[in-house]
């Protein structure tokens, strides 16, 4: 099986657990992350169906004989130690959230995620991270009233 299509069947299934998980928000709560599901799951699976109309031209092309030449050269290794760190990352953000709270755990994550990629200068990924936090908090504390431990050490 290609990678695009295991990736799209993952990506569904993840999306249709997700929505299993959403079952106990409020009704009003339940409309973002509803819709985000079903935008990932069609996604997904265009995703598939790209992947599989792909196949079926290059085996007409290959049964025409004429040649194939990939449209697109070969996805670059993959790098290991950055996906094992981003991981690790990820986990321990997911652990710390309720120890430490939302609103420092997330702009450190996501500053800290800027600045090992190199890829902004240090105020820019300052900037980012304060921004990204402040748009989760009003979507997700002030718009849906979604129980997120904003500072839960000092309670």
């Amino acid at each position: 099986m290609n990678s695009a299509i295991a990736m799209g069947l993952v990506s569904i299934a993840f999306a249709l657990m997700l929505g299993a998980q959403t079952g106990g928000f409020p009704e009003v709560a339940q409309r973002l992350p509803v819709l985000l599901i079903w935008i990932v799951v069609a996604m997904a699976a265009l995703m598939i169906v790209e992947e599989t109309l792909k196949r079926r031209a290059t085996r007409r092309r290959a049964a025409a004989g004429t040649s194939i030449e990939d449209d697109e050269p070969p996805p670059p290794p993959i790098n290991w130690l950055v996906l094992c760190t981003f991981s690790a990352a990820i986990v321990a953000y997911v652990a710390l959230i309720p120890v430490v709270g939302y609103v420092i755990t997330t702009p450190v994550f996501i500053t800290g995620a800027l600045l090992a990629s190199r890829t902004v200068s240090p105020s820019k990924a300052v900037l980012v991270g304060v921004g990204a936090t402040v748009f989760v908090w009003v979507v997700f504390v002030w718009a849906l009233s979604l129980p997120v431990p904003i500072l839960p050490f000092l309670k």
